[in-house]
């Protein structure tokens, strides 16, 4: 989806289909083993790539949808602790928030697409 501007039920479709394409990637990278896949996606850096690289993290306006839309709008607090919040907005003011709350918001969200999808489950059962 290339739109900046989206509705919630866009924005959870999107996370589904990131999370399906995202699956599917690795294991044609990883000879359809899911372990392998699993490994790729969550510790070598396929997940973050892609929620890095994702316009709705990169773009203010879209950003601030995707903490308004997500199940884990919160999920920055995980690594980053009051004090560090502190600094990123005396230095960057509540701008240098929101792609920081996007970012972990939308990977957050991927996660728990993943671990819904029905391949994913019968892989790992």
């Amino acid at each position: 989806m290339s739109n900046l501007d989206f509705t919630e039920s866009q924005y959870h479709q999107e996370i589904k289909d990131l999370a399906s394409d995202l699956y599917q990637d690795a294991l044609a990278q990883n000879d359809n083993d899911h372990d392998l896949a699993e490994d790729a996606i969550f510790d070598n850096g396929m997940l973050s790539e892609l929620v890095d690289n994702h316009q709705w993290v990169i773009y203010t306006y879209s950003n601030e949808l995707v903490a308004r839309f997500s199940d884990n709008a919160e999920a920055y607090r995980d690594c980053y602790d009051n004090e560090s919040i502190g600094q990123i907005v005396t230095d960057k003011g509540l701008e240098g928030m929101k792609p920081i709350i996007a970012y972990f918001a939308m990977q957050q969200d991927i996660c728990d697409a993943l671990y819904e999808l029905e391949a994913f489950k019968e892989a790992v059962a």
